[in-house]
């Protein structure tokens, strides 16, 4: 191979790994954000006296604000998981203490 061709194709190689790297580090800063939205409907619906809410009124919500279903239902399980809120009945769910 061609001294030329064969710098270019290591650069370009280069290129795409940190093009790859990149898109990782915006789909995790996604994911995220997302989190942090979901958390933030959570803490709106819970606040004052009422500490249990819905799921569907945090789907509601979030689709409200332009997030996808399936999406929002899987950031809530991350969010058990996680324990920062728990579900005390099926289809409801409150923050930890």
């Amino acid at each position: 191979m061609y001294p030329r061709i064969e710098m270019a194709t290591k650069n370009f190689d280069e290129l795409m790994r940190l093009q790859q790297q990149i898109q990782k580090g915006l789909l995790r800063e996604q994911r995220t954000d997302l989190k942090i939205e979901v958390i933030s409907i959570i803490n709106v619906l819970t606040s004052g006296r009422k500490e249990t809410v819905q799921k569907e009124a945090v789907f509601i919500e979030a689709s409200n604000k332009g997030f996808n279903h399936d999406e929002v239902a899987n950031i809530i399980e991350e969010i058990i998981k996680d324990k920062i809120i728990f579900e005390p009945m099926l289809g409801y769910i409150k923050k930890t203490s």
